[in-house]
């Protein structure tokens, strides 16, 4: 399930193979168009590829937000928004998370209404965020990364890991977050 950012990386293109450091890698991933989540000023971050038409990035955010809100949490969670499931709801919902206001919320709201629709497209996508939306798709392909969602964190040997699926709540806790569990 687990396997080092690195790794992906160096199986994914010409560029990454011609030894791209793990620090530029890292940098890529900063310099997305992100949605955070959690502390502001966080101690770490991770990484999650979401696609607005995947219902397991829905489960997965649903799965995050027990941790994401607890009071011991340190981690900011950024969701990168791409598009590649269904390009029209992809991009039409995704493109209304990032032109929010309040992206963090617009996320939150589409991914607690999934089921139901999520949220309202934004239409015409203006260009500026069509074209983010596209670089992060390219990034996710770039990376070798093949589906949403997909989690990029730091363990605790300071390794960057990827988890592509739905992370179960006792592995978010424990490698992700890296939060005690709570006491009975």
């Amino acid at each position: 399930m687990l396997a080092t950012l690195g790794a992906h990386a160096s199986q994914a293109n010409s560029e990454s193979r011609e030894g791209a450091s793990m620090d530029s890698l890292l940098a890529r991933l900063e310099n997305s168009s992100w949605v955070a989540e959690g502390p502001a000023k966080p101690q770490r971050v991770a990484y999650v590829f979401t696609d607005m038409a995947c219902p397991y990035c829905a489960q997965l955010w649903e799965n995050m937000q027990p941790l994401v809100t607890d009071p011991a949490n340190t981690l900011q969670v950024r969701h990168i928004i791409v598009g590649m499931i269904n390009p029209k709801r992809s991009f039409s919902q995704g493109g209304a998370v990032l032109a929010a206001d309040n992206p963090a919320a617009a996320l939150a709201l589409h991914e607690s209404r999934f089921e139901a629709g999520g949220i309202e497209p934004l239409l015409p996508v203006p260009a500026a965020i069509r074209s983010q939306i596209h670089n992060n798709t390219g990034l996710m392909i770039g990376l070798g990364l093949g589906g949403t969602p997909t989690l990029v964190f730091e363990d605790r040997q300071g390794q960057w890991r990827v988890a592509p699926g739905v992370v179960k709540p006792d592995a978010l806790r424990d490698e992700v977050f890296q939060l005690e569990k709570p006491k009975p």
